[in-house]
């Protein structure tokens, strides 16, 4: 056999390990848990809001794949089969929270009765800025009741 033909099926071989070993750990990696998770940052969302209006890239390097607890007041509610988006503190520039279905079935009576002016805090993984939703925080739990 080839001398270059052999090398070049070891390394097939070998990439072909390391590749399968890398998609094995990545289907296999452990959920991040949120809602046990500690949060980087406690704050107010007009504050989160005004950090990211004000500096966007700063705002991202600080707050963006970080869990962030947010206290602010209920501007809008919208509740679909098991989810539930709430936008805190101003509907065009609010803070827009995705909240966990595991929080929202184990705690549905308090979310079916929130009304828009009542006071919230959630935690949440904080996604960055959008142009329409404003700072996106997804996989929100509720803090207080």
């Amino acid at each position: 056999m080839n001398k270059y033909l052999k090398i070049f099926l070891i390394l097939v071989a070998i990439g072909v390990v390391v590749g399968g070993g890398a998609v094995y750990y990545i289907f296999n990696m452990p959920a991040r848990d949120v809602e046990n998770e500690t949060p980087a940052y406690t704050l107010n969302a007009e504050v989160l809001y005004t950090d990211f209006s004000n500096n966007e890239d700063a705002a991202n390097l600080k707050y963006g794949d970080k869990v962030i607890q947010v206290s602010g007041v209920v501007v809008d509610k919208i509740t679909e089969d098991y989810q539930v988006s709430i936008t805190l503190n101003d509907e065009m520039e609010g803070i827009n929270c995705a909240v966990d279905s595991a929080s929202y079935v184990e705690n549905k009576e308090f979310f079916d009765g929130l009304n828009t002016g009542n006071k919230i805090t959630l935690k949440g993984k904080c996604d960055g800025f959008d142009m329409i939703m404003g700072v996106v925080l997804t996989r929100c739990f509720l803090i207080n009741k």
